[in-house]
């Protein structure tokens, strides 16, 4: 409703703005305008970028760079802003706009000398006419004269006087050997040329026997370097469809047997085999930036082994000593050389086809080729995955950064394990609802293996920094306390010439958790001081539980009995929610500040039934209002368990108020012996039980889980531990009051025998009404009390002399009452024995099965009579 409000808003402003006259004059213009606008206002789903947002955000910026010290940055930046302005161009605002999410701390990473190489060369000099004088003078005299363009000259002429000309001119010779053309001929080397021809061995034809054609171990050599470096070669056949390499079987060498060649150079080929296909793999680019790294990461250590390739051709080429030509030899430092790229290669394979569909499988693969390099103590193969697993993990650090540092999320980042759930959602379950973390299949975390159990602090964290700018504290001159860590491979692993001695998943966690932690804890600090601080989370909860959970036994006890005389008064609005609202409000302040009693709010439903039975007080609930930041801690999800709560102790309450309203003269005046003594007896066990349950509750359940919950809420990191915390000892609190699900038939009997208190009660009053005069005086007196229970204790001994000897018909009624309420008591006496057998069997079930002791401990006390008999038996 908000949000529509003030589209309407402003598309009044924009009808007005563009129509110019009054809506007081047309309003069927006006509202036919207003239609067409909020027509198509509702069927742009893209709205364009604010210009002035971004204006405002280059400010900032502009005043960052000046705050820090950088007016050098600041200055190029004003200079290039004002340079922009002067272009039409209307894509600009998104232009710009653009440039400000790609920008990645631009205090630290800017480099004014990088714009050195955008300005363009100088533009040549104009070429004047005096510049082509002065380098070729008019200095032909026939260029000046004029000619003859008479009728009878023609083409033939005119050549022909040329031809004249050109004989009568003497030509010049000069005699000068630097510029003769002999001398930059030279002369063949025959004998060179046929060296050169023969050592072509490619162009030699096999024999008519098959014999193979014999070539030198140093071509081979050479042949199989070019092979290495993904050349074409004769030696060696490349199978582009299959990415694969053969041995040519063609060719041998004198020295050496065919069988023992083909096996050397067939390691060889697969050794080629392996770095083709890698690098055949970095010829397909991919469009998501992490893979991306790892392809340009893969193509520099491809670089780096062509330029060993290239040291090892130099040294066959050009030796600096004598060296020996050996094929064995080069296989053995090629494989030596090549083997952490072989490791690259074979786990690129693995991986390919699991790419489409978890980008981090690149990242996971490094890390286990990583640990497993580390156990079998290969430090060459250990340092080349290392390496490359911290260069590609910087990409994946920039939205974690981001998110952390600001939290902010890249547009549909499909490879970030947080996303925005709802951006609509209010504000009092931001926390909860309006980012979520990323699954996939099996509700694995969308994220690699090992970011797992970080993944919820750094879930936190951004949540965190949402959350400050929400309440408006965020920038303003906050920055975190301490720079952030490196996260590399000399930071981790060190420079030692040996394999870490701790497990490297132990070093990477230590040092991630190291990294998280200078970002986590500056957030989460600041929040918690403003939670506890400016919006009071701990009074809150001291709040709830004097109000809700009757820590406060005299201010509960006071509003229980006060809101007990409206509801025995007999009035038809004794519920009224404004007027017990001012009722509690007023009976809270002496224990609240006003401020809190405002807070204060009690709502009453009308339930069917006997307005006096103590299931109609679950109509009467009672609330606290929040603010938004609380809400997200003390959810609204938890507070229907509060009011639960409150409800079980209002009727343990309601059922001790009726008893306790049975005054002992009223159960001695009863006539019949057995019927005394079942009052007495009954009103004892009631009043036990009722005094047993509002112990267990207040002081043995509620009392020490609502500590134990402040103590774990004031050692919570973030919200949502706290709100964990919560809803942890909530849930418990609503266990073990009997109010949770599995629970219920024994609360259903619980408040059955609480349920009796009112029967009793009310075979009490109907007594104390058969012992009233029926005088035309005081026939409404009844109605016109203010409870009727109460009427019992001011009744006690003017009633037996107010009746009269002579009326029959009053004897017999009283006598009829007096019988149904015998039966009454013996009724009530057999339904509390049945249902109070029913609770105790039913705890100590529940007691057992749930290992919790103070179940069985409440059974025990309220069997308190039936213990005391089975000692006297045992006596």
């Amino acid at each position: 409703m908000g949000q529509n409000a003030r589209l309407g808003g402003l598309t009044d402003e924009l009808v007005q703005s563009i129509l110019n006259f009054d809506p007081a004059t047309n309003r069927q213009a006006y509202k036919h305008a207003k239609d067409i606008a909020t027509k198509g206002l509702k069927a742009h789903q893209y709205a364009r970028t604010n210009q002035f947002d971004v204006q405002a955000s280059y400010s900032g910026l502009d005043e960052k760079f000046r705050v820090l010290g950088r007016d050098d940055l600041a200055d190029a930046l004003h200079e290039r802003l004002s340079e922009i302005q002067n272009k039409n161009d209307k894509f600009m605002p998104e232009h710009l706009s653009l440039l400000l999410q790609l920008s990645d701390r631009p205090v630290n990473n800017t480099r004014l000398e990088a714009l050195e190489l955008l300005r363009p060369p100088p533009s040549p000099p104009t070429l004047t006419w005096h510049e082509i004088i002065a380098d070729d003078p008019y200095s032909d005299d026939e260029i000046w004269k004029d000619i003859d363009y008479g009728e009878e000259s023609s083409e033939n002429e005119l050549l022909s006087n040329k031809r004249e000309q050109s004989k009568k001119t003497p030509i010049s010779s000069v005699e000068d050997d630097t510029y003769s053309p002999e001398s930059c001929i030279v002369t063949v080397d025959k004998e060179a040329v046929a060296e050169i021809q023969k050592a072509q061995f490619w162009t030699l034809d096999i024999g008519e026997d098959g014999e193979r054609i014999t070539i030198t171990e140093l071509e081979a050599v050479r042949e199989t370097l070019f092979m290495l470096c993904g050349l074409e070669t004769s030696l060696y056949m490349n199978d582009k469809q299959n990415n694969s390499i053969r041995v040519n079987h063609t060719y041998t060498i004198s020295h050496s047997m065919n069988r023992t060649l083909d096996h050397l150079l067939s390691q060889l080929a697969e050794i080629g085999r392996k770095l083709y296909r890698l690098r055949q793999w970095i010829r397909r680019p991919s469009t998501l930036p992490l893979i991306q790294t790892f392809e340009a990461v893969v193509g520099l250590k491809l670089d780096e082994y062509d330029r060993t390739l290239a040291a090892l051709q130099s040294r066959y080429l050009v030796p600096t000593a004598p060296v020996s030509v050996s094929l064995l030899e080069l296989h053995e430092e090629i494989r030596t050389t090549t083997k952490p790229l072989l490791r690259l290669a074979e786990l690129v394979a693995e991986i390919e086809p699991l790419l489409l569909v978890n980008p981090f499988a690149h990242l996971e693969a490094l890390y286990d080729q990583i640990g497993l390099a580390q156990v079998t103590l290969e430090k060459d193969v250990f340092d080349f995955m290392s390496k490359i697993f911290f260069q590609c993990l910087q990409t994946y650090l920039k939205p974690i950064r981001r998110w952390m540092e600001s939290g902010e999320l890249g547009a549909n980042d499909e490879t970030f394990f947080v996303f925005e759930n709802d951006s609509a959602t209010e504000a009092a379950s931001l926390w909860h609802d309006r980012f979520v973390l990323r699954r996939g299949q099996a509700n694995a975390l969308r994220s690699p293996r090992f970011f797992e159990p970080a993944a919820q602090k750094i879930f936190n964290t951004g949540k965190s920094v949402v959350f400050l700018k929400e309440l408006g504290i965020y920038g303003t001159g906050l920055s975190a306390p301490e720079p952030e860590p490196r996260l590399d491979h000399a930071s981790v692993c060190g420079q030692s010439s040996e394999v870490p001695l701790s497990p490297f998943s132990e070093l990477f966690a230590a040092s991630f958790r190291e990294w998280i932690r200078s970002k986590y804890s500056f957030a989460s600090t600041v929040l918690r001081e403003h939670l506890f601080s400016r919006y009071g989370l701990m009074t809150i909860i001291h709040n709830f539980n004097l109000i809700h959970l009757g820590s406060n036994g005299a201010s509960f006890q006071e509003f229980a009995d006060a809101l007990f005389e409206r509801m025995d008064s007999g009035e038809r609005g004794w519920n009224d929610r404004f007027l017990v609202t001012e009722l509690a409000r007023g009976i809270f302040a002496s224990t609240l500040t006003r401020s809190e009693v405002e807070r204060v709010t009690v709502r009453s439903a009308r339930k069917k039934g006997n307005d006096r039975s103590i299931k109609g007080l679950s109509g009467i609930s009672i609330d606290y209002a929040l603010s938004w930041p609380i809400l997200n801690i003390i959810q609204r999800s938890t507070i229907p368990a509060y009011q639960q709560l409150f409800t079980f102790l209002l009727q343990v309450y309601r059922a001790k108020y009726l008893i306790q309203r049975i005054n002992w003269r009223n159960i001695h005046q009863l006539p019949n012996v057995g019927s005394k003594e079942l009052s007495k007896k009954l009103r004892h066990r009631l009043l036990w039980f009722a005094d047993v349950l509002r112990f267990y509750l207040t002081e043995t359940v509620i009392a020490p889980s609502m500590a134990n919950m402040s103590r774990a809420i004031l050692d919570a990191e973030d919200i949502d531990e706290m709100s964990a915390v919560h809803i942890k000892y909530m849930a418990r609190l609503q266990d073990q009051a009997l109010l949770s699900d599995n629970l219920k038939p024994i609360h259903k009997a619980i408040i059955s025998v609480l349920d009796l208190a009112v029967s009793l009660a009310g075979i009490f009053t109907e007594e104390a009404e058969t012992k009233e005069p029926r005088s035309p005086g005081n026939r409404g007196s009844r109605r016109k009390r203010k409870s009727a229970v109460p009427a019992l204790v001011e009744d006690d001994s003017s009633d037996a002399e107010s009746v009269e000897d002579g009326d029959q018909g009053r004897d017999k009624s009283s006598s009829a009452i007096r019988a149904s309420s015998l039966d009454g008591l013996r009724s009530i006496d057999a339904q509390f024995d049945t249902q109070l057998a029913f609770v105790t069997a039913g705890l100590r079930s529940v007691g057992r099965v749930a290992a919790e002791p103070v179940w069985e401990m409440l059974a025990e006390r309220l069997e308190w009579d039936k213990a005391k008999d089975r000692v006297l038996v045992n006596i």
